[in-house]
């Protein structure tokens, strides 16, 4: 469980954040975090980005704390889940410092962000929507975080997690509602269907059809207690065992007769594509030993022809790719995940370098923007009125220096294009990477499909006839 509350910061701005930084408060600085600013100089950026907004509101901040029941969390989960709540709020939008504390028997993090955004330069709305957004979001995550969570008044009995999953419409049983229709969308038959929900972790009992079985069909996911009923007044009309089987059924007429009016009108024997495929090569696979297949023999004779001639296709391809045993499938799909894995690797390299050109990037802007007000009071002849009003910009300016001084760099010899230019380029190059391990991840899938799909249509024995002959008609040898 975790309370949020917030309050805006009007002065000592920097005090606060000093004080939430205290090293005897967060595991000597471990835990805390920062976004778009520095914790060591994050009061001068606020005041930074506050300068460039007219409203005259007084906030200069806000301050949201996250107090979490004593002995529930540890000061990394706290944190963790502080950061999302903070990221999921502010939207990427507003700089912030986080902090946790653990020296006291309630673990409880500090966020303290800027109220001006720097996208726009908007202030920040406190009110009760926000409010009522940061504690929704704040229980929400501590659900996902297997946490407690307040009970909502109006539902005696109930917690905020299971009143708020059942508004959003995805409590457990909706769940149990989503899988079965999901199954049902899949499954060619409702043995399938019963093995996919079964796949998917959920006990069943009552399954069977006709007479002397169970009135109802009962689903128990994995981790609950119980069972739910598939019945009208439980899960609805469309969730008995007999409209089950029935969807499926009809599902299955449909598609049947859909591939058997494609046949007949382009004469091409292009089945219903149900979206497999590998390297653009249907890899659908139509069942052929259907009841409703068992009824149209003729209807069966071109599905069987269709699925010849698709993995024949398949196979064919297989023979370009030079993995045509099972062995050579292997060994390519090994090689694409040795890529991936090389490929993630550089990406999480690149990030590293992402973050600290970020970081370069923003120290070298603010060491640029005020250095025209530095040298102005370097040369002023009233140094200390000039330092009154403009000491932000002067204190960013020494800070900035002196972290790019720290960090290597000579601020006299700085190219800010030259940084930007690097900075394009490792995104750049981040992108690549990405969208090409992500490739590679597709076809292995793609062709594990298309592997399964085609031992499926070699293996499957047919009721009116021998496997062998089978296997020799189609005169494919793995």
């Amino acid at each position: 469980m975790a309370v949020t509350k917030i309050h805006g910061i009007k002065t000592t701005l920097g005090q606060a954040i000093k004080y939430i930084c205290n090293e005897q408060k967060t595991d000597e600085k471990v835990l805390i975090s920062s976004f778009d600013c520095s914790p060591q100089i994050a009061d001068l950026e606020f005041k930074f980005l506050l300068k460039k907004n007219k409203s005259g509101s007084p906030n200069q901040a806000f301050h949201l704390i996250q107090s979490f029941a004593p002995g529930e969390v540890t000061g990394e989960e706290a944190h963790c889940i502080s950061q999302q709540l903070a990221d999921e709020v502010l939207q990427g939008k507003y700089p912030y410092v986080l902090a946790t504390h653990i020296d006291r028997n309630h673990i409880h993090s500090h966020i303290i962000f800027c109220a001006v955004n720097s996208v726009d330069y908007s202030k920040y709305h406190d009110c009760k929507k926000t409010y009522y957004k940061i504690r929704n979001t704040s229980d929400r995550l501590c659900a996902e975080h297997g946490k407690s969570v307040i009970k909502d008044f109006k539902e005696a009995g109930k917690t905020y997690h299971e009143w708020y999953h059942y508004k959003k419409g995805d409590s457990w049983k909706a769940q149990v509602k989503k899988d079965i229709n999901e199954c049902v969308k899949k499954a060619l038959s409702y043995e399938e269907f019963l093995r996919l929900m079964r796949d998917k972790g959920y006990e069943i009992n009552g399954e069977t059809l006709g007479e002397g079985s169970a009135k109802y069909i009962s689903f128990r996911p994995f981790g609950k207690d119980r069972f739910v009923r598939g019945r009208a007044n439980t899960l609805g009309a469309e969730y008995t065992k007999e409209r089950i089987w029935e969807r499926i059924e009809e599902k299955t007429r449909l598609r049947a007769e859909k591939m058997l009016n494609t046949s007949t009108s382009s004469g091409t024997g292009n089945a219903y594509n149900r979206g497999d495929s590998y390297h653009g090569i249907s890899t659908d696979y139509i069942d052929t030993n259907t009841e409703k297949m068992k009824a149209n023999p003729a209807l069966e004779k071109w599905a069987d022809k269709n699925n010849l001639k698709t993995f024949a296709s398949v196979y064919a391809e297989f023979g370009r790719e030079n993995i045509q045993s099972k062995t050579g499938r292997a060994n390519h799909i090994a090689e694409l995940q040795k890529q991936i894995a090389h490929e993630k690797k550089s990406i999480n390299t690149i990030d590293k370098e992402i973050k600290q050109f970020d970081e370069i990037l923003r120290y070298a802007k603010f060491y640029v923007d005020n250095k025209k007000i530095y040298n102005n009071y370097e040369n002023s002849k009233d140094q200390e009125r000039y330092y009154r009003n403009h000491y932000t910009e002067i204190e960013l300016f020494k800070a900035s220096k002196n972290w790019l001084k720290n960090s290597g760099i000579d601020p006299a010899t700085l190219k800010i294009k030259e940084i930007e230019e690097h900075y394009q380029k490792l995104i750049a190059d981040k992108n690549t990477l990405t969208a090409s391990y992500k490739a590679k991840e597709q076809e292995i899938e793609q062709l594990k499909k298309a592997e399964e799909n085609l031992y499926k249509f070699l293996d499957e024995p047919r009721k009116d006839r021998p496997v062998s002959a089978k296997k020799r008609d189609r005169n494919i040898s793995l």
